[in-house]
């Protein structure tokens, strides 16, 4: 069940991501979900606040850029997530 957090969306090029930064049943977690092929980056990371996860994904998301599209991580604005 989710708590609390934020999320982000990325659009570079052919490239479709979403970074999350949220509170759940099991702790604080990021993720990157690439939208394009319906799969995540890697596991959900346990980290210890929102701001830490947000900063995890970035991370996570540049690198994948980088090597996927060749490009650079564009601007983010972050939302706030809807808990259930």
């Amino acid at each position: 069940m989710l708590t609390g957090g934020v999320w982000a969306e990325i659009r570079v090029g052919n490239e479709h991501l979403r970074l999350f930064s949220e509170h759940n049943a099991q702790g604080v977690q990021a993720s990157v979900y690439n939208m394009t092929t319906k799969s995540w980056l890697a596991p959900s990371e346990l980290v210890e606040e929102i701001e830490q996860g947000k900063e995890r994904a970035i991370e996570r998301a540049r690198e994948y850029l980088k090597h996927a599209a060749h490009s650079e991580m564009p601007p983010l604005t972050w939302k706030e997530s809807r808990s259930r």
